[in-house]
């Protein structure tokens, strides 16, 4: 190995000592890069790269500052839900009320028309006065509340169901009614 090192050295020289006229190649090649490194080509390479290492130096850096920050800010939080629009306790309950009244069952539908009047009755309550949900339905004018009527009509489904223990419920008044106090929800803002 050794010796092909060797050779290799003395080829090397001995390319690079190569004469043309009064140069060899190894003052040929210095020369030109001496010309090279002396031009203005170079001199104006060598300022556009200092500039952009400059700029990339600075861009570098602020992407630091900031990564920083943003590290500061993610410690300080905590870690928080990211939370859809229209989700909150009683976005859930009425999606529960949706799973009763999506069964074959007809005591689901009915909890569900309870549920959903008992519901809309805790939200009017932070809206209208009375102490029952019938008294503050009869202190609901429209122009205070569109879907009074639509209320009014699911209430007393509500109201037969809670009454008349042999009351049969139909699937589609079930679903009339839920839809119906759904609207109400919908107008005062309490679901998406």
């Amino acid at each position: 190995m050794h010796q092909i090192y060797n050779q290799f050295i003395i080829a090397f020289y001995q390319w690079t000592s190569f004469q043309v006229g009064s140069f060899n190649l190894a003052d040929m090649g210095a020369n030109f890069q001496s010309a090279f490194l002396d031009s203005s080509f170079a001199y104006t390479l060598q300022i556009i790269s200092a500039l952009i290492t400059i700029v990339l130096g600075a861009a570098a850096a602020y992407l630091v500052i900031k990564r920083k920050e943003f590290d500061k800010i993610l410690a300080g939080q905590e870690a928080v839900p990211v939370e859809i629009a229209g989700v909150g306790p009683i976005q859930e309950q009425w999606n529960d009320i949706m799973r009763h009244i999506d069964s074959v069952h007809e005591g689901e539908w009915k909890f569900a028309v309870i549920e959903a009047d008992t519901i809309v009755d805790g939200v009017l309550k932070n809206y209208f006065v009375g102490d029952t949900m019938g008294e503050r339905l009869l202190n609901i004018d429209k122009t205070k509340l569109l879907a009074i009527d639509d209320l009014w009509e699911a209430h007393k489904i509500r109201n037969r169901l809670a009454h008349d223990p042999n009351y049969f419920l139909r699937h589609a008044e079930a679903l009339r009614a839920v839809k119906l106090f759904k609207s109400v929800l919908k107008e005062l803002g309490a679901i998406a």
